[in-house]
């Protein structure tokens, strides 16, 4: 996972959830559009801090026919929206009496602001006469609800143009676009596993533990290298568990058992292949008597493919030896922050 769109906002919001992002994610890819505001006006000073210190964040300018498309999408959407209420009060959760139409045209409910950048102008328009928005220095003031389902659209517009996964740390709202199959479900398969592994390397939860912690493992020099091997193996049990195949714990698959049997047995072909091409060769050269040199060709040669196939299948074993290895020291890592800060 090289890169992955973070939505709906500019920054991750929930300190624990940016740590595990620091742990595990290769480049995060918040989508910021050009703007003239400086960044400390609208970026927390902890995120500044990770963007500036490390290497995870990187954040996404949508070009503006990314934004064309996102925008014609949510007029569509928000339009049944309007019509029928009623049908999305399920996943909106209750007014308290108020009608969901109402609630997003109230001034106090439109609290969140989508910058100019991130949509068109037809976008803009419909909103604006729809009252549903208000316009503002940056772009418009609208309802949380309704700019997480355009971030949604837009974060998916993106991650589709770019071959990209999306991903989102806000749940609230999830299974409206679920229900609509407009994201993918690779990162809700991801997250829980990731989560529960990082989980059993620390114990104490990553609440407990500064932010600067985790900025300084990541910045280590060979903390990279670990946990790309690390995020090898964890995908390596996702991928088990979507294929219905028994995957076990992380533990169990790290161990490296399966891979010396496997290593000792290509050995053992390779001799027994060595050993019968020579044999071949120096049986037909003492008999001294015609020989079918095609016979022993043939046969030397399969002795000699089976010893190169052999040779590919030690160095696979290997390298899934050196995988895990490395795996484990990532592991090894994490746990050594367990007990320093509860």
């Amino acid at each position: 996972m090289k890169e992955i769109i973070y939505y709906p906002g500019f920054e991750v919001r929930d300190e624990t959830w940016l740590k595990l992002a620091m742990l595990y994610f290769d480049c995060l890819r918040p989508i910021i559009p050009y703007t003239i505001s400086p960044r400390e006006r609208y970026i927390s000073d902890t995120f500044l801090r990770v963007m500036e210190d490390t290497d995870l964040v990187r954040p996404y300018c949508p070009e503006y026919e990314e934004g064309m498309c996102a925008s014609v999408l949510a007029c569509e959407e928000f339009e049944r929206f309007l019509q029928h209420p009623e049908r999305y009060v399920g996943f909106f959760g209750p007014t308290y009496g108020e009608r969901l139409v109402d609630k997003w045209k109230s001034p106090n409910n439109q609290n969140c602001t989508l910058f100019e950048g991130k949509y068109s102008y037809e976008f803009f328009r419909f909103c604006i006469e729809n009252q549903i928005a208000r316009q503002c220095y940056e772009g418009i003031k609208i309802s949380s609800e309704l700019a997480f389902v355009y971030m949604s659209f837009l974060a998916d517009v993106i991650s589709r143009h770019n071959e990209l996964e999306m991903i989102t740390d806000v749940k609230k709202y999830s299974t409206l676009l679920l229900a609509d199959m407009r994201i993918g479900l690779n990162s809700h398969e991801i997250l829980p596993t990731i989560t529960n592994e990082i989980s059993l390397a620390i114990p104490d939860g990553l609440c407990n533990i500064p932010i600067d912690t985790i900025i300084n493992l990541r910045q280590a020099s060979d903390f990279n290298t670990v946990r790309k091997e690390y995020v090898k193996q964890i995908t390596k049990l996702i991928d088990s568990k979507e294929g219905k195949r028994p995957y076990g714990k992380l533990e169990d698959k790290l161990s490296c058992e399966k891979e010396y049997i496997k290593i000792c047995e290509e050995v053992f072909n390779m001799i027994g292949s060595a050993t019968l091409t020579t044999i071949s060769v120096v049986s037909a050269i003492q008999e001294r008597q015609p020989t079918d040199w095609l016979s022993v060709t043939a046969s030397a040669y399969m002795n000699i493919k089976s010893i190169s196939d052999g040779t590919r299948g030690i160095s696979e074993y290997v390298k899934e030896l050196q995988s895990k290895k490395l795996a484990r020291k990532y592991i090894a890592k994490l746990r050594t922050l367990n007990g320093r800060y509860c």
